[in-house]
């Protein structure tokens, strides 16, 4: 697909629902008893995957395209098919190891070729040692899963957090119908904060008090029980990034509605990383409009913000000087090996890239980035990342674009906005 270039320059756009955000609710509403409305959720593939396998799980969701209504299962599952597909989603495959434990029949748990590459050792070992009972049914360490009738008795859980959070966000969902309470340990400093702390966030609405000790012991006690509630999905930080590179890339002024000031959204932070690129950001009320100006280089850390990558690295592309994107190691793992695909990518545009420990180098080449086609690496944020270096610079193209529906389903339509 060739990326045209830009000629709308002054642009307003409505951002998308949290994928986060809409991912949890729906686990929340299914292990609550009574029916929770979710308001304006996100409908991506990994969305999709997750309303079919809870439905597999016995759970009861109807939707449109305003609201998804689900009758909560009260923490215990009646599948009715014992087969659940997770797609490309890591989220729902972390996620569902704990929670299918709670089913009354065995499940086995798979998905797309790409997601059964993807390790799965850390959140086996800690939905075993609270007392899952799961097993590898192919690969040691890697997916298919079968889940076993076993329940969870509780105790405590240690695991390492150097590469995602979510395995503690699955165990700490599941943890309130466990037998007895439950300690979560992490054993080295947790990757992805942010999303831990949506998390919790959610499962406080949901009724379920956690305590998390600076992150380091997360404490949940036994014999709490979720209750239905309505939930009316905050836009995503991580969407909006795509709109904040596309102003910033091609001296484009975008005006976005609807991200929450008070979101604890770790992505929220690419307002922090634009304006110290030289960006101009303002708020009024429900309204951000961010104004690209003369970019330079960044120095940051990423460690609990690895969406953004992606997008901050195209955006050093374009700028005076060579940023360094700190603490970014723990991207291999995501849908591709992210830090291979910016780096193939950058290569092919002209720009001269490296990796130094856990950072990425980039060395910025304003007026001197050519077009080339770019491999999207069937990943999602990589392709949408780079749409917006093609708003700059003629003969730019992204292989397999309908990849975003992953998480954007849309993009393409607003993205358009620049084109109009």
């Amino acid at each position: 697909m060739k990326i045209e270039t830009i000629r709308n320059k002054n642009v307003s756009v409505r951002i998308p629902p949290s994928k986060a955000h809409t991912l949890r609710s729906l686990i929340l509403a299914s292990l609550s008893g009574g029916v929770s409305h979710i308001r304006n959720p996100l409908l991506g593939e990994d969305q999709l995957h997750l309303i079919e396998s809870l439905k597999r799980l016995g759970v009861s969701i109807a939707r449109d395209d305003q609201t998804i209504t689900v009758e909560g299962s009260g923490g215990r599952f009646h599948p009715v098919e014992t087969t659940l597909d997770c797609g490309e989603s890591g989220v729902a495959m972390n996620f569902l190891t704990a929670l299918a434990c709670l089913s009354d029949r065995d499940v086995t748990l798979t998905g797309k070729p790409g997601l059964l590459k993807r390790p799965v050792g850390e959140i086996v070992s800690g939905v075993r040692q609270l007392g899952g009972a799961v097993e590898y049914a192919e690969t040691e360490g890697y997916p298919p899963l079968l889940a076993r009738v076993s329940g969870l008795s509780g105790g405590e859980a240690a695991m390492n957090g150097e590469k995602t959070s979510q395995y503690f966000s699955s165990l700490a969902i599941a943890s309130p119908c466990a037998a007895s309470d439950v300690t979560i340990v992490c054993r080295d400093d947790m990757a992805e904060k942010p999303y831990f702390d949506i998390t919790l966030d959610m499962m406080r609405r949901f009724g379920v008090e956690a305590v998390n000790r600076d992150y380091k012991r997360i404490e949940i006690k036994a014999g709490q029980r979720y209750t239905a509630c309505d939930i009316d999905v905050e836009s995503d930080y991580s969407s909006a990034s795509y709109f904040f590179a596309a102003a910033a890339i091609a001296g484009a002024t975008v005006r976005m509605e609807g991200l929450a000031a008070d979101s604890v959204q770790g992505d929220r932070e690419i307002l922090a990383y634009a304006e110290a690129m030289g960006c101009a950001v303002v708020r009024d009320g429900a309204f951000l409009t961010v104004s690209g100006g003369d970019l330079t280089a960044i120095d940051a850390s990423f460690r609990d913000t690895p969406d953004l990558v992606p997008t901050v690295a195209v955006m050093a592309a374009f700028a005076r000087g060579t940023s360094r994107l700190r603490d970014v190691a723990h991207l291999q793992f995501k849908e591709c090996d992210r830090i291979a695909a910016v780096r193939d990518g950058l290569g092919r545009l002209g720009v001269e890239t490296s990796v130094d420990g856990k950072d990425l180098i980039v060395a910025g080449n304003p007026g001197g980035i050519r077009g080339a086609t770019v491999s999207s690496w069937d990943d999602h944020r990589i392709a949408m990342s780079f749409a917006c270096a093609g708003l700059a610079v003629e003969g730019i193209s992204i292989d397999n674009p309908d990849c975003v529906k992953k998480s954007f389903p849309d993009f393409w339509q607003r993205f358009s906005v620049f084109h109009a």
